[in-house]
């Protein structure tokens, strides 16, 4: 498995696809986070279920953790439960890629 950051709109799906050419790529990953709360599912457990069923995928996932915080305490919750999913699918990587502008930094 391999874990691709970024903030939005810095390139990560592009990169992510060019490095990983052939591999599943699951883009928009905080989304099926956001999925997954809607339907009453832990984020944590939702992660290790990916982790799980896709060992091999590439996992894209923009950096929500940033910026002002929310006023509405579910954006608040929501940004808390990317943060801790993501936590579980960089534990599981092999790799951990950080991009900003385009450029991958490695950080695992």
């Amino acid at each position: 498995m391999k874990l691709y950051i970024g903030g939005a709109y810095q390139g990560q799906d592009e990169l992510a696809a060019r490095e990983n050419p052939g591999a599943e790529i699951i883009q928009n990953f905080h989304e099926k986070v956001r999925t997954a709360i809607l339907k009453g599912e832990d984020p944590k457990e939702f992660a290790r279920g990916i982790c799980l069923e896709k060992p091999d995928a590439v996992i894209v996932a923009n950096e929500v953790g940033a910026g002002i915080v929310p006023m509405e305490a579910s954006e608040r919750a929501f940004r808390e439960a990317v943060g801790r999913a993501l936590c579980v699918i960089a534990q599981a990587s092999d790799a951990v890629v950080r991009v900003v502008c385009g450029i991958g930094a490695r950080i695992k």
